[in-house]
């Protein structure tokens, strides 16, 4: 039996191995997923027999208690297992909440927009157009220069997968800076029912830039919310060059 609530953050009770015995006895196996509205997820299970609690495990904690002396002795070999097993429980809840759950499956989480210098003063300056933890995989990328698309000096990675079931993809832009300028960042993904576009202010210091892009983010996960979706939010910081990251504000 399993019973899947989506409305309250996302609960899936399964109940399995069920051992009909002698006098009306019966043991069973109860596993359970939740995850909630900021996408934590948490795994646990307990072992029950006769209507007691045996032992239970919980993937916060990261450890099975035992209940009765029986399910003490049980517990040890139970935490040694779950050891060996690491986190894959807790991502199993997360296939699993994909599986069950179509407007969790759609999420787009954080678009990082930034401006790497060249390595000395003669070369072309360059754009970073990131974003992360998005699921499903298909994700596009396209940067527009005055409101046309730039097909020149575009270099665009695959969607890389992150090893939690969401993916990442990078595009870089190399340009000679113009006064005036438009420069924007245009993301299609599945979760938004129109093309996101992200536009490079140069006048800016990247600490509000910083800002901006965070409020962004932050009213993208209301819109999310209340259309149904569950959003969870994690920056990365992975793929940048060496070179160092300058200001443009000369260029306005």
């Amino acid at each position: 039996m399993s019973l899947c609530l989506s409305d309250l953050g996302f609960i899936c009770v399964i109940n399995f191995s069920r051992i009909q015995c002698l006098h009306g006895h019966y043991g069973y196996v109860q596993m359970l997923c939740h995850a909630s509205i900021s996408q934590n997820f948490e795994f646990t299970f307990s072992v029950n027999y006769n209507k007691f609690e045996y032992l239970r495990y919980n993937s916060t904690e990261k450890k099975v208690v035992g209940y009765t002396e029986f399910g003490e002795k049980w517990a040890e070999d139970y935490n040694m297992i779950l050891l060996a097993k690491g986190d894959l429980p807790v991502q199993q809840c997360r296939q699993l909440r994909m599986l069950t759950d179509p407007f969790a499956a759609l999420t787009g989480k954080i678009i990082l927009l930034k401006s790497l210098s060249g390595c000395s003063v003669n070369q072309k300056a360059m754009l970073v157009c990131s974003a992360y933890d998005f699921y499903p995989k298909p994700i596009k990328l396209t940067w527009m220069r005055d409101d046309k698309e730039v097909t020149t000096d575009v270099t665009s990675t695959e969607e890389l997968a992150d090893g939690d079931w969401y993916y990442q993809i990078h595009s870089h832009l190399e340009y000679f800076p113009k006064p005036g300028e438009k420069i924007s960042c245009v993301v299609e993904h599945a979760s938004s029912h129109k093309p996101m576009i992200y536009h490079w202010d140069p006048s800016l210091p990247e600490s509000e830039r910083s800002k901006i892009i965070l409020g962004a983010v932050g009213l993208l996960m209301g819109v999310f919310i209340a259309g149904g979706g569950l959003i969870y939010y994690k920056r990365k910081h992975t793929g940048w060059y060496s070179c160092s990251v300058l200001e443009i504000n000369h260029y306005k």
